[in-house]
């Protein structure tokens, strides 16, 4: 079935009748330029969220075929995430964060974090894979931290408002905004 129809319908003309009842009018202006940054913080906040969710079931000693599915969405999230990073924001300052000690390290924690959600998927031992989960949500959360600190203000500082908004704008467009 066509991603545009459901069910038989066009899905754009219904949303659009749907939209013409609220009374309200249509922008006619662009969607405001977002920074690159801002919208990468943007993404981490979902993924501090999601990391609660997955912990909270965790707490709930959930069987190894959960957490495997677990591992698959945030693997497959945090690959998009750690994508848009190292295509649009890693360039531009990798001299910088070479300069300061954080460029090797910024690349092998994503690794670590996308090796271990991968060790997560082929485990057959929930408590290992509960224990191993634990683990990486912490790492993932103390990346995040890291990239606030000092990824993300070092690309304020280095990289021009208008080459930040257009990397925000090749953010939006790889995510089909």
């Amino acid at each position: 079935m066509p991603a545009s129809s459901l069910g038989g319908l066009n899905w754009e003309a219904k949303n659009e009748a749907a939209f013409e009842q609220t009374g309200l009018q249509k922008s006619k202006t662009q969607r405001k330029a977002i920074k690159i940054t801002d919208a990468l913080l943007a993404e981490h906040t979902v993924f501090h969220s999601l990391f609660e969710v997955v912990e909270k079931q965790l707490d709930q000693n959930p069987s190894v075929e959960r957490i495997r599915v677990l591992a698959e969405i945030l693997l497959h999230l945090l690959e998009k995430h750690g994508q848009a990073e190292h295509d649009l924001l890693v360039p531009p300052i990798e001299p910088f964060l070479h300069e300061i000690g954080h460029l090797e390290n910024f690349h092998k924690e994503d690794d670590i974090i996308i090796e271990t959600l991968q060790k997560i998927v082929d485990c057959d031992d929930p408590g290992l894979a509960k224990q191993v989960m634990i683990k990486t949500l912490r790492l993932a959360n103390d990346h995040f931290d890291k990239e606030e600190r000092f990824v993300f203000p070092l690309a304020e500082k280095h990289i021009s408002e208008k080459s930040l908004n257009e990397l925000g704008d090749a953010w939006a467009k790889g995510k089909e905004l």
